[in-house]
């Protein structure tokens, strides 16, 4: 079995400005999707560490606008296609189970191919009430996501994009990128890292469901031969 692990690469200014600055007005398509498959050699070193296990992550922290934010880009393997992927995330049930510390996920309508989900988030300490758009945002495989500002929201701002691509026979490629305005300078100060944290752990959980699932058809299989 190959181990799971998460291996941070650092953040410089232009890293921050390419994927997560442009967009703190709150728009998710600004986070600028970079493939782990097609845009880095074969050989690459991200693709060697995805292939091994690991989760590669890329925090993010800045200010703009006069909001801080906080969030990252996080890319990992899990076993599924990426129309199984896709289907999972348009999916209010599977998409629970998906994201970590999320006690609820309910959809509040939907337009064609986008749609509003409400979403309950956090511990027994605190948690956020709040609705994303989630919708195509024109690059193959990509749904981008913004705060819908016309609802009930407890947190200030939130952004970002997931994007599944086919990394081989067996696995996708999956990449959770979110910046999230948590509000008052205090607030960021208790709670940002470990938004941040919650953010970048996003594959790992994803992976969890997959296996899961995988499990129980197997079972499920064995039980009906």
């Amino acid at each position: 079995m190959k181990a799971t692990r998460s291996i941070h690469v650092g953040c410089g200014l232009a890293l921050l400005l390419s994927v997560g600055c442009a967009g703190a007005a709150g728009d998710g398509a600004a986070l600028q999707a970079r493939s782990a498959v097609d845009e880095a050699p074969p050989a690459s070193e991200e693709h060697r560490l995805l292939d091994a296990g690991a989760v590669v992550t890329r925090p993010l922290d800045f200010d703009r606008g006069g909001s801080h934010y906080v969030g990252g880009v996080a890319t990992g393997l899990v076993r599924a296609t990426p129309e199984r992927v896709l289907a999972a995330i348009h999916d209010v049930v599977a998409l629970q189970k998906m994201l970590p510390h999320t006690k609820q996920v309910a959809l509040v309508d939907a337009d064609g191919a986008s749609r509003r989900i409400e979403l309950l988030q956090g511990s027994s300490l605190v948690e956020a009430k709040y609705t994303v758009e989630l919708s195509p945002d024109g690059r193959p495989g990509e749904l981008g996501f913004k705060l819908d500002r016309s609802r009930p929201h407890d947190i200030n701002d939130v952004y970002g994009y997931f994007k599944v691509e086919r990394f081989d026979d067996d696995r996708s490629a999956v990449t959770v990128a979110a910046a999230v305005d948590v509000g008052s300078g205090l607030t960021t100060l208790l709670f940002g890292k470990k938004v941040q944290d919650v953010i970048l752990s996003t594959p790992h959980v994803m992976r969890d469901y997959f296996a899961r699932s995988e499990t129980t058809a197997r079972a499920m299989f064995a039980e009906n031969r």
